[in-house]
């Protein structure tokens, strides 16, 4: 029998995809040796339609919130414009750049009194690409405030919804998620493996949470790049060198794939934490949070089903009346314990050696008693 028609190397043709190559899947069934890979691909896109179909218009309460963030970047735009000269702009000789820049403020500054006059708003008025809002997407983006007032699944259903009007978003990120997943679920495991994308998920939301919370201008987040990041940088640290094909024309390291990535995310935060406002609408602090865990996650050898699964073993415990300890810990005894259980060494000593019809009538009830405190933590 020769080497390729052993049983092993037929199950790893099916994990890796017989000849190679990253999409490969062998010939079984669509993501059956790799069914969380599968089902997170599967439940994301359900969740995309939803996002798509399931939608109604705008209040006029959000579209005053709207209404207020648009008046304020407005401003902002004509105080950078007044700092950017002056000196010129207020002069009474005006050149064509002066005239234009002039023109350009009042046409901002008339934007604004439109706006803050207003009685009915719409998104044209705006300028909103999103013209109906999604009822899904609202329940399940990431919004500080909301988890903050005890939202808290929204720290890992963002990961599922993308953004509708451009489909580059959820194609980029469940492609990469394709490529690098599979693999590591066959690795870790499927249960381990559903574990860690949706830690690193929760990681990602948390990073981005927190910078809301530092800089106090809190915006909306969708999106599975989180995770994604997670993923790729976790590939990389047990495949560093194994090369990809960027834009299928460039191979490059996996590393370096990552550190490219971590630098790009990283150069933005650097620029606001100086003073910079962010407009690129990228969560770049989520991004390096799932890839910080990733890294963390393998170069460390955290296992996160351990983890759970104490926790599943002390809750069935807790709840069968049982009390968990850990091996190598002595047992808190109450004085009364442990005079019923000399009194019960005694008891079942003397049964031993002069049989059941000696115990006295004293002994009989303690016997019973025990007996039934046992029965009763059993229930």
């Amino acid at each position: 029998m020769g080497l390729d028609n052993r049983d092993y190397l037929r199950d790893e043709a099916k994990r890796y995809g017989e000849g190679g190559g990253t999409f490969g899947g062998g010939r079984g069934s669509f993501g059956a040796e790799t069914p969380v890979c599968r089902n997170i691909l599967i439940v994301t896109i359900v969740v995309f339609l939803a996002q798509v179909f399931i939608v109604r218009g705008w209040t006029q309460e959000e579209l005053a919130t709207k209404r207020d963030l648009k008046i304020d970047g407005l401003q902002y735009v004509v105080q950078q414009l007044r700092d950017n000269s002056p000196a010129t702009i207020d002069s009474e000789t005006e050149s064509s750049s002066v005239g234009n820049l002039r023109a350009d403020i009042e046409r901002l500054e008339n934007k604004i009194v439109i706006l803050q006059t207003a009685e009915h708003l719409t998104p044209e008025m705006l300028d909103m690409r999103e013209i109906k809002v999604s009822i899904v997407e609202k329940w399940l983006q990431m919004e500080t405030p909301k988890v903050m007032q005890g939202q808290i699944w929204r720290l890992a259903t963002y990961a599922f919804c993308h953004e509708r009007q451009y489909l580059g978003h959820i194609i980029f990120n469940m492609i990469v998620m394709w490529m690098f997943g599979r693999r590591l679920e066959s690795m870790y495991g499927s249960k381990e493996f559903l574990l860690f994308y949706m830690a690193a998920a929760v990681v990602a939301g948390a990073c981005y949470m927190a910078l809301d919370l530092v800089s106090g201008t809190p915006n909306p987040m969708y999106g599975a790049s989180g995770a994604v990041m997670g993923l790729l940088t976790l590939y990389a640290v047990h495949f560093p060198r194994e090369t990809i094909y960027v834009f299928f024309v460039l191979p490059v390291e996996i590393r370096w794939v990552a550190l490219m990535y971590a630098i790009y995310d990283l150069h933005p935060l650097l620029l606001e934490a100086t003073g910079d406002p962010l407009y690129d609408n990228t969560a770049h602090a989520a991004h390096l949070g799932g890839m910080a865990f990733g890294y963390l996650y393998g170069t460390r050898k955290y296992r996160l089903g351990d983890y759970f699964s104490g926790i599943e073993t002390w809750w069935k415990a807790r709840r069968r009346g049982f009390r968990v300890v850990s091996a190598d810990s002595a047992p808190a005894i109450s004085k009364k314990s442990q005079k019923l259980a000399d009194e019960m060494d005694a008891i079942l000593k003397k049964i031993s050696e002069q049989g059941e019809a000696s115990l006295t009538a004293a002994e009989r009830k303690t016997l019973e008693r025990v007996s039934r405190e046992l029965r009763d933590r059993r229930d």
